[in-house]
Protein backbone atom coordinates (compact mmCIF):
# COMPACT_ATOMS: atom_id res chain seq x y z
CA UNK A 1 0.00 0.00 0.00
CA UNK A 2 1.41 3.07 -0.87
CA UNK A 3 0.87 6.26 1.01
CA UNK A 4 1.00 9.88 1.81
CA UNK A 5 2.55 11.12 4.98
CA UNK A 6 1.63 14.82 5.58
CA UNK A 7 3.42 16.43 8.92
CA UNK A 8 3.83 19.72 10.18
CA UNK A 9 7.48 20.09 11.11
CA UNK A 10 11.11 18.33 10.40
CA UNK A 11 10.98 17.04 13.39
CA UNK A 12 8.32 13.87 12.45
CA UNK A 13 9.69 13.84 8.61
CA UNK A 14 12.91 12.62 10.02
CA UNK A 15 12.01 9.24 10.58
CA UNK A 16 10.13 9.55 14.40
CA UNK A 17 6.63 9.50 12.25
CA UNK A 18 7.69 6.50 10.11
CA UNK A 19 8.94 4.72 13.40
CA UNK A 20 6.07 5.01 14.93
CA UNK A 21 3.71 4.13 12.20
CA UNK A 22 5.78 0.83 11.48
CA UNK A 23 4.91 0.51 15.27
CA UNK A 24 1.97 0.78 14.40
CA UNK A 25 1.69 -1.43 11.40
CA UNK A 26 4.83 -2.92 10.35
CA UNK A 27 3.56 -3.86 7.24
CA UNK A 28 3.55 0.06 5.92
CA UNK A 29 6.64 1.14 4.49
CA UNK A 30 5.98 2.49 1.29
CA UNK A 31 6.01 5.92 2.63
CA UNK A 32 6.27 9.12 0.87
CA UNK A 33 6.35 12.43 3.03
CA UNK A 34 5.16 16.42 2.59
CA UNK A 35 5.23 19.19 4.67
CA UNK A 36 1.81 20.20 5.43
CA UNK A 37 2.71 23.92 4.47
CA UNK A 38 3.84 22.96 0.97
CA UNK A 39 3.32 25.97 -0.76
CA UNK A 40 1.92 24.27 -3.64
CA UNK A 41 -1.07 22.65 -2.11
CA UNK A 42 -3.40 25.60 -1.85
CA UNK A 43 -6.95 25.07 0.57
CA UNK A 44 -10.43 27.05 -0.95
CA UNK A 45 -10.45 30.56 0.81
CA UNK A 46 -13.17 31.90 3.49
CA UNK A 47 -13.46 31.30 6.90
CA UNK A 48 -13.30 28.93 9.56
CA UNK A 49 -12.60 24.91 9.51
CA UNK A 50 -8.84 25.81 7.95
CA UNK A 51 -7.85 22.59 9.01
CA UNK A 52 -10.83 20.29 8.19
CA UNK A 53 -10.08 22.38 4.83
CA UNK A 54 -6.31 21.37 4.83
CA UNK A 55 -7.23 17.97 5.59
CA UNK A 56 -9.48 17.62 2.36
CA UNK A 57 -7.15 19.25 0.29
CA UNK A 58 -4.29 17.09 1.57
CA UNK A 59 -6.62 13.98 0.73
CA UNK A 60 -7.74 15.35 -2.50
CA UNK A 61 -3.94 15.49 -3.65
CA UNK A 62 -2.93 12.17 -1.85
CA UNK A 63 -5.65 10.63 -4.42
CA UNK A 64 -4.24 12.71 -7.23
CA UNK A 65 -0.81 11.50 -6.91
CA UNK A 66 -1.93 7.83 -6.46
CA UNK A 67 -1.47 6.92 -3.67
CA UNK A 68 -3.46 3.87 -1.75
CA UNK A 69 -4.22 5.70 1.79
CA UNK A 70 -3.29 9.39 3.40
CA UNK A 71 -1.45 9.83 7.25
CA UNK A 72 -1.83 13.05 8.10
CA UNK A 73 -1.22 14.46 11.65
CA UNK A 74 -1.51 18.40 12.88
CA UNK A 75 -0.33 19.46 16.37
CA UNK A 76 -3.28 20.67 18.59
CA UNK A 77 -1.12 23.41 19.43
CA UNK A 78 -3.24 24.34 22.13
CA UNK A 79 -6.18 24.81 19.71
CA UNK A 80 -8.86 22.53 20.53
CA UNK A 81 -11.09 23.17 17.21
CA UNK A 82 -8.28 21.32 15.40
CA UNK A 83 -9.40 17.86 16.96
CA UNK A 84 -12.74 18.62 16.06
CA UNK A 85 -12.29 19.68 12.67
CA UNK A 86 -9.39 16.70 11.90
CA UNK A 87 -11.83 14.49 13.35
CA UNK A 88 -14.66 15.66 10.78
CA UNK A 89 -12.70 15.20 8.20
CA UNK A 90 -11.50 11.68 9.06
CA UNK A 91 -15.39 10.96 9.19
CA UNK A 92 -16.79 12.96 6.17
CA UNK A 93 -16.23 9.99 2.76
CA UNK A 94 -18.55 12.46 1.11
CA UNK A 95 -15.72 14.84 -0.54
CA UNK A 96 -12.97 12.04 -0.87
CA UNK A 97 -13.27 8.53 -0.09
CA UNK A 98 -9.37 7.66 -0.02
CA UNK A 99 -8.57 5.36 3.60
CA UNK A 100 -7.03 7.79 5.78
CA UNK A 101 -5.21 8.25 9.28
CA UNK A 102 -5.55 11.60 10.33
CA UNK A 103 -4.14 12.38 13.99
CA UNK A 104 -3.55 15.30 16.54
CA UNK A 105 -0.79 15.28 18.77
CA UNK A 106 -1.92 16.50 22.09
CA UNK A 107 -0.05 19.06 22.44
CA UNK A 108 2.21 18.56 20.04
CA UNK A 109 4.08 15.77 18.43
CA UNK A 110 6.68 15.87 20.53
CA UNK A 111 4.70 14.96 23.77
CA UNK A 112 4.81 11.37 22.05
CA UNK A 113 8.29 11.24 22.93
CA UNK A 114 8.26 12.18 26.49
CA UNK A 115 6.08 9.05 27.32
CA UNK A 116 8.37 6.16 27.53
CA UNK A 117 11.40 7.22 30.05
CA UNK A 118 12.52 4.24 29.01
CA UNK A 119 12.91 4.72 25.54
CA UNK A 120 14.52 8.09 25.85
CA UNK A 121 16.69 6.60 28.71
CA UNK A 122 17.89 3.80 26.25
CA UNK A 123 18.65 6.32 23.13
CA UNK A 124 20.57 9.09 25.70
CA UNK A 125 22.30 6.03 27.51
CA UNK A 126 21.35 8.03 30.84
CA UNK A 127 18.54 7.19 33.42
CA UNK A 128 15.55 9.18 32.70
CA UNK A 129 12.86 9.57 35.37
CA UNK A 130 9.02 9.13 34.20
CA UNK A 131 7.62 12.86 33.11
CA UNK A 132 4.32 14.32 33.82
CA UNK A 133 1.25 13.49 31.50
CA UNK A 134 2.50 14.14 28.24
CA UNK A 135 -0.75 15.08 26.87
CA UNK A 136 -0.62 18.11 29.90
CA UNK A 137 2.67 19.45 28.84
CA UNK A 138 1.85 23.07 26.87
CA UNK A 139 5.40 22.82 25.25
CA UNK A 140 6.40 19.00 24.70
CA UNK A 141 9.63 20.49 22.95
CA UNK A 142 11.03 22.55 25.28
CA UNK A 143 10.19 20.37 27.81
CA UNK A 144 12.58 17.80 26.07
CA UNK A 145 15.30 19.91 25.87
CA UNK A 146 14.73 20.98 28.95
CA UNK A 147 15.14 17.48 30.69
CA UNK A 148 17.63 16.53 28.60
CA UNK A 149 19.76 19.65 29.67
CA UNK A 150 19.49 19.07 33.53
CA UNK A 151 21.03 15.57 32.78
CA UNK A 152 23.88 17.39 31.39
CA UNK A 153 22.71 16.58 27.96
CA UNK A 154 21.79 18.17 24.51
CA UNK A 155 19.01 17.67 22.39
CA UNK A 156 19.29 15.98 19.61
CA UNK A 157 16.37 17.02 17.21
CA UNK A 158 15.00 15.07 14.20
CA UNK A 159 17.68 12.53 14.71
CA UNK A 160 17.19 11.83 18.17
CA UNK A 161 13.09 11.54 17.90
CA UNK A 162 13.96 8.86 15.09
CA UNK A 163 15.83 7.20 17.94
CA UNK A 164 13.47 7.23 20.46
CA UNK A 165 10.45 6.78 17.90
CA UNK A 166 11.85 3.46 16.98
CA UNK A 167 12.73 2.26 21.17
CA UNK A 168 8.60 3.39 22.21
CA UNK A 169 6.60 0.66 23.98
CA UNK A 170 3.58 0.99 21.85
CA UNK A 171 1.20 -0.15 24.83
CA UNK A 172 2.56 2.67 27.56
CA UNK A 173 2.35 5.40 24.10
CA UNK A 174 -1.62 4.35 24.12
CA UNK A 175 -1.93 4.76 27.61
CA UNK A 176 -0.09 7.69 28.33
CA UNK A 177 -1.40 9.51 25.06
CA UNK A 178 -5.20 8.61 24.72
CA UNK A 179 -6.38 11.49 22.79
CA UNK A 180 -3.62 11.94 20.27
CA UNK A 181 -1.82 8.58 19.94
CA UNK A 182 -4.12 6.02 21.00
CA UNK A 183 -6.81 7.61 18.48
CA UNK A 184 -4.37 8.03 15.68
CA UNK A 185 -2.61 4.50 16.56
CA UNK A 186 -6.66 2.61 15.69
CA UNK A 187 -7.29 4.87 13.03
CA UNK A 188 -3.61 3.70 11.56
CA UNK A 189 -4.95 0.22 11.86
CA UNK A 190 -8.15 1.07 9.88
CA UNK A 191 -6.47 1.59 7.12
Amino acid sequence: MRVLVVVEGKHESGGAASALIQLVRPDLNDLTFDRLANSKIHTHPGKGRAYFKKAVRWMLEARKRGFDAIILLVDRDGVQTRCTEITDAQEDHTICNIPRALGVPVEAFDAWMLADELAISKVVAVTVPPQPDPEQIAHPKEHMEKLLEGLGLQWGGAEMYARIAAELNLSHLRHRCPDGFATFADRVLML
